[in-house]
């Protein structure tokens, strides 16, 4: 471990170094707030043992909204109301837009790749 840790600062030193990076401020505007996951619905079956919804499946109770998501690194379903999976709906919304946002912004990064700047005739040592 005590090799990979100096390997790693190594690095890290030549890069600061070499001041590889100009840095460039790019604004972008994202709707707030954001909520990663999706939403479902279902329909359930009651505990109680003779309901028709046990042998029945299109009498089950209800409409079950849940959203699934990642909380804390782990998978999660929360069960929630009609009202709360209407705001869940556009908080899934934003964050995905945030996300298409950043591909393009990766996207029009890629001119400044070292490989694309030494293809298109810039520096040969890059």
């Amino acid at each position: 471990m005590v090799g990979t840790r100096q390997i790693y600062m190594y690095i890290y030193i030549q890069m600061k170094a070499k001041n590889v990076l100009p840095v460039k401020k790019v604004s972008v505007e994202i709707l707030w707030p954001l909520l990663p996951g999706s939403l479902s619905t279902a329909r359930i079956a009651c505990g109680k043992p003779n309901c028709a919804c046990r042998q029945e499946p299109e009498k089950r109770h209800g409409l079950d909204y849940r959203w699934t998501g990642f909380l804390a690194g782990k998978r999660t379903t929360k069960a929630i109301s009609p009202e709360e999976a209407k705001v869940c709906e556009q908080m899934i919304q934003n964050y995905r837009q945030a996300l298409e946002t950043l591909a393009r912004l990766v996207q029009q990064s890629i001119p400044e790749t070292p490989w694309e700047k030494r293809s298109s005739g810039g520096d040969p040592n890059r």
